[in-house]
């Protein structure tokens, strides 16, 4: 029997995996092929400095196909996708684990 990989319990995680796939895989090796190169860069650095609030609300907005590009960005550059949830453990467990309650949080920290 084959097993199939579990559904990423949010839009962001499901996509930070397109984008570890896209660098693991050797499709895209270095920035500059990623389509779009220079102004996905500047968007990220834009993205990277301005306050989590900010940067998660733009996130949500943005389509898949140019988050997926950030990611891949943020992982060639950083060597991980979420370097954009640096500053927000909170952001991080909403935006990517899907945990949006303190309780579910210290839980899944108590567990590890």
């Amino acid at each position: 029997m084959v097993t199939t990989a579990a559904r990423p319990r949010t839009r962001i995680a499901g996509l930070a995996a397109r984008a570890r796939n896209i660098v693991d895989s050797g499709l895209c090796t270095r920035t500059s092929a990623v389509p779009n190169w220079l102004a996905r860069l500047d968007q990220l650095e834009h993205l990277t400095a301005a306050a989590a609030a900010d940067r998660r609300a733009t996130l949500q907005i943005l389509d898949d196909d140019t988050v997926v590009d950030l990611l891949v960005l943020s992982y060639l550059r950083h060597g991980t996708p979420y370097r954009l949830w640096d500053d927000t453990l909170t952001g991080f467990a909403e935006d990517v684990l899907g945990i949006a309650a303190w309780v579910e949080l210290h839980e899944l920290v108590d567990a590890t």
